[in-house]
């Protein structure tokens, strides 16, 4: 429900209350004063006729007090008289309670008592009942009686009066407060109900106005300013994330770089062979030492040691070459194998053997020149690790993982590439820092502290995470998590 509803709804269940509170006193009171004003109306009546009565019984006797009662009942409209003589016999005042009596009995000539009772129609009355006494001795009560029907139908005509106007006033509040609601409260909070939703979708156009002086206005106002310092904000999130996005990418890219000039020697070495093969097979063409027959196996030779320095100089182009992020899905498998082709002339120099294990066909959606340089990065790393050479395992397995604190993934399928190298291992106090930048535990000269910070950032962009197990003088495991994409 609506603000302005349920104020309403408040403000007329309130009015209600008071008005029906109100009411009920106000005509509780009147009933009172209505009772009492009638008791004394009865007395002094019952006091003005008691003295007549008594005044006649001394010159007529009773049948002249008779008379004097007869004759008010013939004169009063409503208010009825009766004599009723006390001589001895049970009172016929069958409305007075035997208690009322005896205190009737017990008291004054100018007491009286008031009841109320049904009288001889069984009509709810009003009956109050006065001592007469002549000359110091009761000789009987005087009964005045009225019927309550008249005033039990003003008791009712002010209960209609009272609700009726109860009614009217809480339908006429009501109205008027709904109409206000809306109004001042409704329309407004609309309008900026509806701008917060166009903020949310990122629209901070279209400022907001309300051609008044309260909170609301002032709260649009507010808004207003709010957009307009989004907007200003957005430009500078921006701005930041773009010069942040081309930093990362320079620093991928000069890691790359940094790889390279670590295969350069290695290359160098690689590429040595077929060069002095190409020579020598091509002097001895050109000095007529072979003959056709030779001439021919000497060619394809050449060609064949071309094709292969080609294709290692390619290799190394593609991988050092800066590319735009695009994601496939990757057999990673393939990805590690080409990485290792890459890598051997580096590998080959430092006496290390590469093994890669994949009998899984894991496969995930990334970018696969990224997952190059971060499992680069790794190998690298594993090699350096084994000065006097070894060997290096690079398996490709698919597991049920659940992330790490602080990694934002599901619980579910991942494939996970593990580098394992037989090297020196890592101290326990550095393993947590070995993922930041510019942190490094090689001699100086050999590393930047880059690589790594580099590689988890590359890990992390594609959803997974990198965790690493190692023991001084048994060797280290970093294992990549992705998450799987199956081949359709």
């Amino acid at each position: 429900m609506k603000l302005y509803p349920k104020l309403t709804i408040a403000i007329v269940a309130a009015t209600t209350a008071i008005l029906s509170v109100g009411g009920y006193v106000r005509i509780r009171r009147e009933v009172d004063i209505l009772r009492l004003s009638r008791e004394r109306d009865h007395r002094m009546f019952g006091r003005a006729l008691v003295s007549a009565v008594t005044a006649e019984w001394r010159n007529e006797g009773a049948e002249g007090a008779e008379t004097i009662v007869a004759g008010t009942n013939a004169q009063a409209a409503r208010l009825h008289a009766r004599w009723i003589p006390l001589d001895g016999e049970p009172t016929p005042a069958l409305h007075v309670e035997l208690g009322a009596l005896d205190h009737l009995e017990k008291a004054g000539p100018r007491s009286a008592v008031t009841v109320l009772a049904d009288d001889e129609h069984g009509e709810a009355s009003r009956f109050t009942y006065l001592p007469v006494e002549i000359e110091g001795t009761r000789c009987g009560v005087l009964e005045l009686s009225e019927s309550l029907v008249y005033e039990r139908a003003f008791v009712r005509r002010a209960i209609i009066d009272t609700v009726t106007t109860t009614c009217v006033l809480v339908f006429v509040n009501g109205i008027v407060s709904l109409l206000l609601g809306f109004w001042l409260v409704g329309r407004p909070v609309r309008s900026l109900a509806d701008k917060a939703r166009r903020i949310g979708r990122g629209d901070f156009a279209n400022p907001i106005r309300l051609t008044r002086k309260d909170e609301l206005a002032e709260l649009a106002d507010e808004m207003n300013a709010m957009c307009e310092r989004l907007v200003e904000a957005n430009e500078r999130a921006g701005a930041e994330t773009r010069a942040r996005i081309a930093t990362l990418e320079q620093l991928r890219h000069s890691d790359r770089l940094m790889t390279v000039g670590k295969l350069a020697s290695g290359i160098a070495h690689e590429l040595g062979t077929p060069l002095n093969v190409v020579s020598a097979r091509a002097q001895m063409i050109a000095r007529g030492e072979a003959n056709a027959d030779e001439a021919k196996d000497y060619a394809r030779v050449i060609v064949e040691s071309s094709e292969r320095m080609a294709k290692i100089i390619r290799q190394l182009l593609e991988f050092a070459r800066r590319k735009s992020v695009a994601k496939t899905q990757c057999d990673l498998g393939k990805v590690a194998q080409s990485t290792l082709d890459l890598l051997r002339p580096l590998a080959d120099k430092g006496n290390v053997r590469v093994t890669v294990v994949d009998g899984s066909g894991a496969t995930a959606r990334a970018d696969a020149g990224l997952l190059q340089q971060a499992f680069a990065n790794l190998l690298v790393n594993a090699m350096q690790a084994m000065p006097n050479g070894g060997d290096v395992t690079v398996s490709v397995a698919r597991e049920h993982a659940v992330p790490p604190p602080g990694v934002d993934a599901p619980e579910g399928d991942y494939v996970a590439v593990r580098v394992i190298d037989r090297g020196t291992g890592i101290d326990a106090a550095h393993i947590e820092h070995v993922f930041e930048p510019f942190f490094t535990t090689k001699d100086v000269g050999e590393g930047t502290g880059l690589g790594l910070s580099v590689t988890y950032g590359i890990i992390r962009d594609h959803g997974g995470w990198i965790s690493v197990d190692s023991k001084i003088g048994d060797g280290t495991t970093f294992t990549v998590y992705l998450p799987e994409e199956r081949a359709a």
